[in-house]
């Protein structure tokens, strides 16, 4: 008869989406191999539709996507890429935090769905082309700073920035923020319920 105890280490529980489980390997790389990681997403016009590119980098690595027709087939492809070059999780029980494995409509929630889509949609109405939504994800300590959000348009002249704990509440940030150059620049009052 064995008398001794046998620990039983608890695995890592899977993030609810794909976005999330991205954060959480920006959060890990932080933590474990390079304090200056940070995750971009960027969507840009291109040919009547929507480009989306995204990359991930710190010290010395940086991994760019190709560029995809939505935001979970570019995050999807990146963590491919990533993978291929740079393994980041070295302990099995930690990967089930990885970004991948996620259905196609597992990479945002759907609040968080809404809000970019709005805003894209605002920005695509209002500038049609010229336009760039640039999106930052950094795993740092103050809840409010970690998702920037960016647009960029008209030859760079409007450069106009928001923030938030969030990709949600970074757009609805951007979203108040930008809402005088939208009216300005279409004419028209924006519906504010669009972001919301």
């Amino acid at each position: 008869m064995n008398d001794k105890t046998i620990e039983v280490r608890r695995l890592p529980q899977r993030p609810s989406n794909g976005l999330l489980a991205w954060q959480a390997t920006v959060g890990y790389i932080t933590s474990d191999i390079a304090g200056d990681a940070l995750l971009m997403m960027r969507a840009q016009p291109r040919e009547g539709a929507v480009g989306w590119y995204a990359s991930i980098g710190w010290t010395g690595i940086t991994t760019q996507s190709v560029e995809r027709d939505t935001l979970p087939h570019v995050l999807r492809d990146l963590w491919v890429q990533l993978e291929s070059v740079h393994p980041v999780y070295t302990v099995a029980e930690d990967r089930v935090r990885q970004p991948a494995f996620y259905a196609e409509n597992q990479w945002l929630d759907s609040d968080t769905s809404r809000a970019v889509e709005s805003l894209l949609e605002v920005t695509a109405s209002v500038f049609q082309a010229g336009w760039a939504l640039v999106f930052v994800y950094q795993a740092v300590d103050s809840p409010s700073q970690r998702v920037k959000a960016r647009l960029v348009a008209k030859q760079d002249t409007v450069q106009i920035s928001g923030q938030g704990p969030t990709l949600r509440e970074a757009c609805r940030d951007l979203y108040r923020h930008a809402a005088p150059n939208y009216f300005a620049s279409s004419g028209r009052a924006v519906d504010e319920s669009l972001i919301l």
